[in-house]
């Protein structure tokens, strides 16, 4: 077991995973679970079962008032309202999307979650405060309050085929939710006498449901999960396995989603992504960085574009090297 030192981004679940005897990596400022032991079995969970997976990488920013939609829809790269401002985001929706610098690279990537009387922007947990003090700036009259829910809600995620059955299995009331884009996305619920939101987004190729649970629920949830559907049952079958990050990232390469702050950074363009289709409205009005992608999306040239590429061999190329097509 590799030791975890203290991260800036305190992990409620930490102790658990360590009398698990996971292995834990460096991201950054924080540290994450690299795998519980069996990175191949962890994978298999992800890719024929659910693995189960704690995010504390990510963070949640929280906006309520009335104009928080209007507001989000000036700024950012997709739809969060229509051009009168009448016709929102609706309770359960939820979009992809950027929020740009003025020279039209990305600053900040986000998912905006609708909740009644609310709104979640969930994102790299390093990024909330300079998120919030960049939103804050452009306030005015707006009737909108920010609120970093870092260190109040903490977020956990069920990816694979079974991920939607093995929520039914504990008690969640939930029927199937369209991917992050589609309507709804999004669900209030409970689980384990707990409040909680489920939303999903499928980075891994398969059915990914990520759940965000209050800080003071996050291990009863966690352990929960594990005792009742994380055992072996018939022919040794598990429902349900904890995977940590190097299963999911083999997975989400494989299913093609490149992670901003890993596999691009706030020197691209949204062209430049493989993200821009879900990420990025042709038909909305004005927001920061409008004319530069316009004016890159009419001329359709690109210089450089985020792609996947297979290995004939096992032998990986290290971060930074050339590839040549021979």
């Amino acid at each position: 077991m590799s030791e975890a030192p203290t991260a800036l981004f305190p992990n409620p679940l930490l102790p658990l995973h360590q009398q698990a005897q996971a292995e834990f990596q460096s991201y950054e400022m924080l540290e994450i679970v690299s795998t519980f032991g069996q990175p191949e079995a962890e994978y298999a969970a992800i890719r024929k079962s659910a693995g189960l997976m704690d995010q504390p990488q990510r963070g949640l920013l929280e906006l309520t008032g009335k104009d928080r939609l209007k507001f989000l829809n000036n700024l950012i790269t997709n739809v969060t309202c229509d051009k009168s401002g009448k016709s929102h985001l609706p309770v359960g929706g939820a979009i992809y999307s950027f929020l740009l610098n003025n020279k039209g690279r990305i600053a900040f990537d986000l998912n905006v979650l609708e909740i009644a009387e609310r709104t979640l922007i969930e994102t790299d947990v390093r990024m909330i405060e300079p998120l919030r003090a960049t939103l804050d700036k452009y306030l005015f009259v707006e009737d909108v309050a920010l609120t970093s829910q870092v260190g109040k809600l903490h977020q956990i995620a069920l990816h694979g085929p079974g991920a939607l059955a093995a929520l039914q299995s504990a008690g969640v009331a939930i029927n199937e939710l369209q991917p992050v884009g589609g309507t709804p996305a999004v669900a209030a619920t409970m689980i384990f006498d707990v409040p909680i939101v489920v939303w999903r987004d499928d980075p891994a190729a398969v059915p990914g449901y990520h759940i965000i649970v209050p800080i003071e629920g996050v291990e009863r949830v966690w352990t929960n999960l594990i005792a009742l559907l994380g055992q072996p049952a018939a022919l040794g079958r598990r429902t349900l396995r904890p995977v940590g990050w190097a299963a999911f990232n083999t997975a989400r390469i494989e299913g093609g989603r490149g992670l901003f702050g890993i596999d691009y950074d706030d020197s691209i363009l949204p062209a430049e992504t493989g993200q821009f289709e879900r990420a990025v409205s042709l038909s909305k009005g004005c927001y920061l960085g409008q004319e530069i992608v316009a004016r890159m999306h009419s001329r359709q040239q690109v210089s450089r574009h985020l792609v996947g590429i297979r290995m004939e061999n096992e032998a990986l190329p290290l971060a930074g090297s050339k590839i040549f097509d021979d």
